[in-house]
């Protein structure tokens, strides 16, 4: 049964922002928002893109969620901070966001070879500010794992019959061009359709974040493509495209105006991929896992924030 807070004799409603990238041409962002799935029983519920400027007087006497995501990156960094910073505002709770490492170079985004240095030696710092934390990125000393919320999405239920040895499933800024296997990426907003494509392949290969973790979830073999630090802090490791080969490839006339003037797309080298799948690992067990651990935090959540 629902809780809410009373003060003299007046039932009132809590209120709830929960703030993440609201992007619907992502399905990896779009549906990573835990409130996707777990209720809140007796709040307001209100999203506030995080893409966009936040002002403080909006997070007023709220409580906040962030999440999920890869949050943890420069871009959103100054909206963090302004939640953090908003005096009037209530709990504030991190679920399943993490960390992004890319390198900069004249003003433009790569993607590099992620050393385990690198990845420990994230600064963490504006999480110490979080009232309650869950992150994705595994390992991480003195944070609890939590794995994207998605994993709790119903269409995981459904059983999937492998069709093609191998499907392509690109991010959209990262196209991978592998031909003669069937290929999506994730602008397709269809969860339903994203996983009978991903689990009609015996091997998943992706430029995805989500397309390697919803492959998993399905039991599927995954090669990936990483173009940052996200890729590997998964716990579920796929096998991986080693990322410094990226930057080899002799770009045509067209990519290379593709990238350089509208940014939007960048086209990774995929020499010699087959040579990177022997021994590729499956984890049959990751989507009880995962759901699980999600579970449990709903359980802390609620009883955290007295619903």
């Amino acid at each position: 049964m629902s809780k809410k807070n009373q003060i003299g004799g007046v039932i009132k409603m809590q209120s709830i922002i929960n703030c993440y990238a609201t992007d619907r041409k992502n399905i990896g962002d779009s549906l990573s928002s835990p409130l996707n799935y777990f209720e809140l029983p007796g709040a307001k519920i209100e999203k506030l893109d995080i893409r966009l400027p936040v002002k403080a007087e909006e997070l007023e006497g709220k409580h906040i969620i962030l999440g999920g995501g890869g949050l943890l990156f420069p871009r959103f960094l100054p909206e963090i901070a302004t939640i953090i910073n908003a005096r009037k505002r209530k709990k504030l709770i991190a679920w399943g966001i993490g960390q992004q490492i890319y390198v900069r170079k004249k003003g433009k985004l790569f993607p590099r070879e992620i050393t385990d240095e690198a990845i420990n030696s994230f600064d963490y710092s504006y999480l110490e500010n979080f009232d309650l934390v869950g992150i994705r990125d595994f390992g991480i000393l003195g944070y609890d794992w939590l794995p994207c919320a998605s994993c709790m999405h119903k269409s995981f239920d459904k059983k999937r019959e492998i069709k093609h040895e191998f499907v392509v499933f690109s991010h959209k800024k990262f196209l991978l061009n592998i031909e003669n296997f069937p290929r999506l990426t994730n602008e397709c907003n269809d969860m339903e359709k994203v996983l009978d494509f991903l689990g009609s392949g015996e091997t998943v290969l992706t430029s995805s974040y989500h397309g390697v973790y919803w492959a998993t979830l399905l039991g599927r073999k995954v090669l990936a493509f990483p173009f940052s630090s996200k890729f590997y802090t998964l716990k579920h490791k796929p096998n991986m495209y080693p990322v410094e080969l990226w930057l080899r490839k002799k770009k045509s006339f067209i990519e290379r105006l593709n990238f350089r003037y509208k940014n939007k797309f960048y086209f990774p080298s995929t020499n010699s991929w087959q040579s990177l799948l022997k021994d590729s690992p499956s984890y049959p067990e990751s989507l009880e896992e995962c759901r699980h651990k999600n579970q449990l935090y709903y359980s802390k959540v609620m009883e955290f924030m007295e619903l």
